[in-house]
């Protein structure tokens, strides 16, 4: 068995520790500072305008105009472009959709300046279009030969990118989006057919994900439809922005499940690919496998298992490896792990796959802090 899992394998008890999947320190803090500007710019200004009296409306429609245009597009530019080294046509693209939110949310007189403002930026966006259409071709020729190799639409389609746009964080980021859409709006379309002698195994059954669910979704359509009515009374365009993003919601939880029904664990002649849905993929081989132990309870979190499992409380395998797996997350996320604790419904035809019965442990129950 691997050593560093040893160590935390007793006797008669296992302590089965995993790690949170986390992006760098620095991009969090970021990414959740722009976050958080940009709801405080939204709802403070939205919040202001409606409740400020009629002689102040149109100063204070000015100066949220600005904050919108100026304001949040600068503020962008010297916490996301430059401190991480992002290229700047992110800023044509937030500069564009700050105009839309302006032109629906301010009063109908100031929007010919929101038009003018829209002109200065129009070239540019039409001319990255162009180019951006012109590699289209390019990209679908790069999709079909990864795909004659494996047919995995999420990473076929990063990789397709990658190969024209490079592989940056944004690349992967847009790709895996296209991905979620794809499952989602495309839930029923069948996964394409697996490679010649692979063997499949679920991932979602004995947890029980499908009930869950079930259940949120009932939860999330009731308090949608409850909120909508609420704001109704405050706002229109509010109601009808939070509805719109709860259902685009609503389409990654459905893509969430469709992939994880059909986006199997598969083991192929000496290749072993371990996914769950979406959410992960890592691919190794036979020989990597160092010992596979049964789960049969939570764990604690930390750095040297990865949770692979849809539900926690589905987790019934720990596979470790005799060399660092990489593991690929998604939206680009990657990493290397020793072990990853995960949930496959047939866990003895799992084993009996792989002919790995001498390094088979009994299961063992780990202690929860």
């Amino acid at each position: 068995m691997y050593p560093d899992v040893a160590n935390k394998l007793c006797s008669a008890h296992s302590i089965y520790i995993i790690p949170m999947p986390t992006f760098s320190l620095k991009l969090n803090k970021n990414i959740i500072s722009i976050a958080i500007l940009a709801v405080a710019i939204f709802t403070g200004g939205l919040f202001i305008l409606h409740n400020v009296a009629q002689t102040h409306r149109d100063k204070i429609a000015t100066g949220f105009l600005c904050d919108l245009l100026i304001t949040f597009p600068l503020c962008y530019y010297f916490i996301i472009i430059r401190p991480l080294k992002k290229s700047a046509k992110s800023l044509l693209l937030v500069l564009t959709i700050c105009c839309g939110i302006a032109y629906l949310v301010l009063p109908a007189h100031q929007r010919s300046l929101i038009l003018q403002v829209r002109k200065l930026t129009v070239v540019a966006e039409l001319a990255f279009f162009i180019y951006a259409f012109t590699k289209i071709k390019k990209i679908r020729s790069a999709y079909k030969i990864h795909q004659l190799n494996f047919a995995d639409p999420l990473y076929n389609l990063r990789s397709s990118m990658a190969d024209i746009f490079g592989d940056i964080l944004p690349v992967r980021i847009l790709a895996s989006e296209l991905a979620m859409l794809r499952y989602g709006i495309l839930s029923w379309k069948k996964e394409k057919h697996l490679p010649k002698n692979a063997i499949a195994f679920s991932t979602h059954k004995e947890s029980g994900y499908i009930a869950v669910w079930c259940i949120l979704m009932v939860a999330v359509f009731v308090e949608v439809v409850a909120f909508h009515f609420l704001l109704m009374k405050w706002s229109h365009l509010a109601a009808n922005i939070v509805t719109a993003l709860t259902l685009y919601s609503v389409i990654l939880f459905i893509a969430d499940l469709s992939a994880l029904v059909k986006r199997q664990v598969l083991v192929n002649d000496d290749t072993i690919i371990l996914r769950t849905g979406l959410r992960w993929r890592a691919i190794t081989t036979r020989d990597n496998i160092a010992a596979i132990s049964k789960a049969v309870s939570n764990v604690d979190p930390d750095g040297t298992f990865m949770k692979g499992a849809a539900l926690t409380s589905g987790i019934n395998l720990l596979i470790t490896f005799k060399e660092p797996v990489m593991l690929d997350k998604l939206y680009g996320a990657r990493k290397e792990y020793k072990a990853i604790l995960m949930s496959i419904d047939d866990t003895k035809g799992f084993i009996e796959a792989l002919d790995l019965h001498s390094s088979v442990t009994r299961p063992t129950r780990a202690v929860v802090r």
